[in-house]
């Protein structure tokens, strides 16, 4: 809420809203979560002597997928920067993929593949370098004083190095 102004009543209002809902998305990841361990509870230890049918791990993959889109849009909805959202995107076109029935032709699955090229390039060429490439195990806010430039911050310098050596 730093970026926010903070006498603008429907600006809070609004920013605690979406605050809750994100915590209401979170809690049905969570109960959803339960429901995961459940069916692989019954798949894979009850019924130990039966094979898991394809469709079952397709069902279970489907509804692990479908959770992580939920997480993703937890952490779009608290970060409010491009990434997140097309991170979002990706896990959705990649689930839709997943859970295309084996009748479907080639066509959608190339449908597909354009998308997810699409969001990449997207990422590459279009997003602002700044703060885009956060995610959940790398969030970094800016500590940079008033006035100092996020080059002089020394956070902001570790963290950029940081990033460096993952690359290579």
């Amino acid at each position: 809420m730093k970026n926010i102004d903070k006498n603008n009543l429907s600006l809070r209002i609004a920013y605690i809203f979406e605050s809750m809902l994100a915590m209401v998305v979170l809690l049905a990841v969570f109960l959803g979560t339960i429901d995961v361990l459940r069916m692989i509870w019954k798949a894979y230890i009850v019924d130990f002597q039966t094979p898991v049918q394809y469709s079952q791990l397709n069902d279970m993959l489907g509804q692990i997928l479908l959770l992580v889109i939920g997480v993703e849009l937890v952490v779009m909805l608290s970060l409010h920067i491009p990434g997140a959202l097309l991170e979002v995107l990706l896990y959705a076109i990649a689930r839709k993929m997943l859970l295309l029935p084996k009748s479907e032709g080639m066509a959608d699955v190339l449908i597909g593949v354009l998308a997810i090229a699409g969001i990449f390039a997207i990422r590459k060429y279009l997003v602002i370098k700044d703060n885009s490439n956060l995610n959940v195990t790398s969030i970094h806010y800016e500590d940079c004083e008033e006035g100092q430039d996020c080059d002089e911050c020394e956070a902001c310098r570790e963290a950029k190095l940081k990033e460096a050596k993952s690359k290579h």
